[in-house]
């Protein structure tokens, strides 16, 4: 009869713990203690009324990231639709014992759910045709036992925010006007170069090659020319909107050589010019200071060589240079720097 009596008292104190946790399905923030080692991810991270079909919202949890957690007993999402002062309710959870997922509120799809304590543990919700209502802020909880088999309980939240339709119409329309810009922009600057080197044929009698984009820059080599004069040379190239190429980095002169070893001239001048201090600078771009590549031995200290040049027998190499320069073989040429439009 004692017996008996003690199985009654443990069944009611049972029914009583449990009738009071399936009534307490809520709970405060300020017992959250936050925890990066829980993956809490939702796709799409928002939802658009009126168009959004499916939301899922997806804990993983692998317990060897968390040392002090031997065993890991239940995953459990939790939802306020308040994010200032948020009150959340279980939604959804899985736990070790039955190893299915279970759907606390009803307001939600329970896609799947598994405990692993030798692997990764899950819990995966889907909304159905989800409108603002389910806007706000979820949790996963993550709740275990250390090794001497103390509970431990982890946390991590994010936000699913509300997008209005009209909102993404918008954001698209800007989207679509920028791309539409930049190919005005892309288009104008194709044919900035095309009435460039007409441009170029027009008010001279070189031969013009154009070489392929660096750094937002054209080069276009004039060659089999007899004479060079920095002065006219720059004239011309200023005319279509750039400058005597300036070698201002060593990625920049490993272009150069590149482009030249493509072509034909034997000489070629740059922008460069020789201060009276025997110093080297840019003309147009004389606020950053060059590095320019010289070939071996050079520059040499000659008050007659004042401008910069590059040679086919030396590797496109930079020399000290005479200017003007004139050449019966006609085998000279110069490089007009371009910048690309901006857009």
């Amino acid at each position: 009869m004692f017996a008996m009596q003690s199985w009654v008292v443990i069944l009611i104190i049972a029914g009583i713990t449990l009738t009071s946790a399936a009534e307490d399905l809520t709970f405060n923030e300020n017992i959250l203690f936050l925890d990066d080692n829980i993956t809490l991810a939702v796709n799409p991270p928002y939802i658009i009324n009126g168009l959004a079909s499916n939301v899922d919202v997806r804990c993983l949890f692998k317990r060897d990231q968390v040392p002090a957690m031997s065993t890991v007993l239940s995953l459990v999402i939790a939802y306020s639709n308040a994010t200032d002062q948020p009150v959340y309710s279980f939604v959804a959870s899985v736990n070790e014992f039955e190893g299915h997922a279970h759907n606390i509120s009803h307001d939600v799809e329970v896609i799947s759910g598994s405990i692993d304590n030798h692997g990764e543990s899950s819990l995966h919700i889907r909304f159905k045709y989800p409108d603002s209502k389910m806007t706000g802020v979820y949790v996963c909880e993550v709740q275990g036992f250390d090794q001497i088999g103390r509970p431990i309980t982890k946390y991590t939240k994010l936000q699913i925010l509300p997008k209005d339709a009209q909102e993404i119409f918008n954001q698209m329309d800007v989207l679509q006007n920028t791309v539409n810009a930049f190919q005005t922009c892309r288009e104008g600057h194709l044919m900035l170069f095309d009435k460039l080197i007409q441009k170029l044929s027009q008010t001279s009698e070189y031969n013009f090659t154009a070489s392929a984009f660096f750094n937002g820059h054209r080069y276009l080599l004039a060659d089999k020319i007899p004479l060079f004069d920095y002065n006219v040379d720059q004239n011309v190239c200023n005319s279509i909107e750039g400058y005597l190429i300036e070698l201002d980095t060593p990625d920049e002169m490993a272009f150069f050589e590149r482009f030249l070893a493509q072509t034909n001239p034997i000489y070629v001048w740059t922008g460069a010019k020789k201060n009276h201090d025997d110093s080297w600078y840019n003309e147009h771009n004389s606020s950053v200071r060059p590095l320019f590549t010289w070939a071996p031995g050079q520059p040499i200290k000659d008050d007659t060589r004042n401008c910069q040049c590059a040679t086919r027998e030396g590797a496109w190499k930079l020399f000290p240079c005479l200017c003007p320069y004139n050449r019966t073989e006609s085998d000279l040429g110069y490089i007009c720097e371009v910048p690309e439009p901006n857009c």
